[in-house]
């Protein structure tokens, strides 16, 4: 089934629509937690857990989508078969309405042009960014999700000029 000819991200709740829709015609962008992901896939979520990169690589063949598996390393995973996986970032990352945020993140670099597998794989590489600049200035648990989004243009700018 196609979803639209733009890109698109689901994130928390509209995750669902993989329930209803099954196979995507099109990528789309999933950003599902392990608990997210065992109730997408009726799997426990301590074996998505101990098997995060296999369980994102499954779920991105079986919906044609770009799959970010989120966690203290966070596995992005392309229906293709390619794979990244990124460990960085801190706990305060782990706070409510951080998940938003990349999903907004991913969103805005789809938006300016990004691929799905880029705008992933840079969202979730700038949201830790974020996260790590914000904990240096304010302390590990000091911020909150919606002080991320400031983050990314500075970010995207010194990598512009690296």
């Amino acid at each position: 089934r196609r979803c639209s000819a733009l890109p698109v991200v689901l994130d928390a709740l509209a995750m669902g629509a993989v329930g209803e829709l099954g196979r995507f015609a099109q990528p789309v962008a999933l950003t599902p937690h392990a608990g997210e992901m065992a109730h997408l896939t009726g799997t426990p979520k301590e074996a998505i857990e101990r098997e995060a990169g296999d369980a994102a690589g499954d779920a991105a063949r079986r919906w044609n989508a770009v799959v970010a598996l989120k966690g203290a390393a966070t596995h992005v995973a392309a229906a293709d078969g390619r794979h990244w996986l990124h460990e960085g970032g801190n706990a305060g990352l782990a706070t409510s309405g951080s998940g938003d945020t990349l999903a907004g993140i991913i969103v805005g670099l789809a938006a300016r042009g990004a691929a799905l597998e880029q705008a992933c794989v840079w969202g979730v590489a700038l949201h830790a960014a974020a996260g790590n600049a914000l904990a240096a200035r304010l302390g590990l648990l000091g911020y909150l999700a919606r002080e991320l989004p400031a983050e990314i243009p500075r970010l995207m700018q010194a990598l512009a000029h690296g």
